[in-house]
């Protein structure tokens, strides 16, 4: 499918810098700090965040309160009531937020729909996870430490992320 209707204006977008594993952003809340950056951007480009009628969120590590995800995002960027889909894909989030909402525009292009799309994650300091087992010896639950368990791992591929790129790489 050719997209003919989805248009991000020159300047429309934004990044904040990447940064090195344990470095200046390991502590920032990663939805507040999507927030804060979102906010600004928006104000420097004279949008406000009324505008849009939708929110797509990609977040991959999960955070304090992440649960409550998009709608939180949007209350945090002034846009109460926004809403809209929350997106995990591993390495493949933020590529995955903005191929559907371009697949949303071009659908749904008789409605008028302006998507704002904002990613966040932190790997630094990721989080440890206990899932319960009431089944285990002792109803002893299950662990795991997100980012260090699954960049070691790929429960599919059985290969660790830095192994996959060096394959790739080769």
């Amino acid at each position: 499918m050719a997209l003919e209707k989805v248009y991000i204006p020159y300047g429309g977008y934004w990044c904040t810098p990447f940064v090195k594993w344990q470095g200046n952003f390991a502590n920032l809340h990663p939805v507040t700090f999507a927030a804060e950056i979102t906010r600004r951007a928006l104000a420097e480009r004279h949008i406000a965040p009324q505008e849009f009628n939708n929110l797509y969120f990609g977040m991959t590590v999960p955070a304090k309160n992440s649960f409550y995800g998009a709608p939180w995002l949007a209350g945090l960027i002034g846009a109460e009531g926004l809403t809209g889909p929350t997106f995990s894909q591993a390495c493949a989030t933020s590529a995955r937020v903005v191929g559907n909402a371009a697949f949303a525009i071009e659908a749904e292009a008789d409605m008028n729909p302006t998507i704002l799309c904002v990613t966040a994650d932190r790997t630094s300091n990721g989080p440890h996870l206990l899932y319960p087992n009431p089944l285990s010896p002792g109803g002893r639950g299950e662990a795991e430490d997100w980012v260090w368990d699954n960049f070691n791992c790929d429960p599919f591929a059985r290969k660790s992320m830095i192994e996959t790129a060096e394959n790739v790489a080769r």
